[in-house]
């Protein structure tokens, strides 16, 4: 998945409450893009990504806060990530995957530090099994000196994974003009409990892998060649801790993965 910040129905009905307000500002995008492969948390789920989605946000500057809510949708080729367990012990695998996430956020500046609060529904379709699931996750950014952005984001599976999430990150932009600019970033992942991140040589049955996920690093040169479009071709490494099968497809652990990637985003 991508990053989130987003509601549908809470936006909607800020939107209602405060429309006629001068100071409230609406922003939206609709994007699409293609990855060699779909790394999520350090496990790849499948190759040829192919993702599209839609933000919009509601500046309600008369209390400061952002309210943002968004739909993600993204196919993949060769994955096992639909599969069961049977009596006998087999995995069953249907290598068509394809997800779709609905997203809502409210969030708040306080100086140098933002606050954001949000939840993510994860729905896949072609599943054999009802893994279905939905997270909380509370966020924090603070601007350090050299344009250096520190964050952190906690997330918890209160549904079918029942366990948490934390991904820190320190990311930083280099502006060359009005047009383009490059994002690096580079963070790591602690887990305990999320049986979607399975022990490696244990997927079946299932035991999370617990503590240390892995590391990575990106880079990103966005580029918005005609007013509010922008297209940002990026590469990603991540190296998944060995305890952890970084591959949905393998129980083997520590594995890395080089992915690239590009997404075309038009704004209004």
């Amino acid at each position: 998945m991508r990053k989130h910040t987003k509601i549908v129905g809470a936006l909607a009905a800020a939107s209602a409450l405060v429309a006629g307000y001068a100071s409230a500002e609406i922003e939206g995008e609709v994007h699409v893009g293609y990855s060699s492969s779909y790394e999520f948390r350090f496990v790849d789920l499948g190759s040829d990504l192919i993702e599209a989605g839609a933000d919009i946000s509601y500046d309600w500057s008369d209390i400061g806060l952002n309210l943002s809510a968004g739909a993600w949708y993204g196919s993949v080729n060769d994955s096992g990530n639909a599969f069961i367990a049977t009596p006998s012990g087999a995995v069953l695998g249907n290598h068509d995957f394809n997800e779709l996430d609905l997203y809502a956020a409210v969030s708040k500046e306080l100086g140098p530090v933002t606050l954001e609060l949000g939840y993510i529904y994860y729905a896949y379709p072609d599943s054999l099994t009802s893994s279905d699931t939905q997270e909380w996750y509370v966020g924090a950014s603070y601007h350090l000196p050299w344009d250096l952005v520190l964050s952190g984001t906690f997330y918890y599976d209160f549904d079918e994974n029942n366990g948490w999430y934390l991904q820190p990150e320190l990311s930083k932009s280099f502006k060359f003009n009005d047009c383009l600019a490059l994002n690096l970033s580079t963070g790591v992942g602690f887990a305990d409990g999320m049986q979607s991140q399975a022990q490696a040589g244990r997927i079946n049955p299932f035991s999370s892998a617990d503590g240390f996920q892995g590391w990575y690093i990106k880079a990103e040169l966005p580029w918005e060649f005609r007013e509010h479009v922008t297209i940002a071709p990026y590469l990603k490494y991540a190296d998944a801790d060995s305890n952890l099968a970084g591959d949905i497809n393998s129980i083997e652990g520590g594995q890395d993965h080089l992915i690239g990637g590009v997404k075309l985003t038009v704004g209004f």
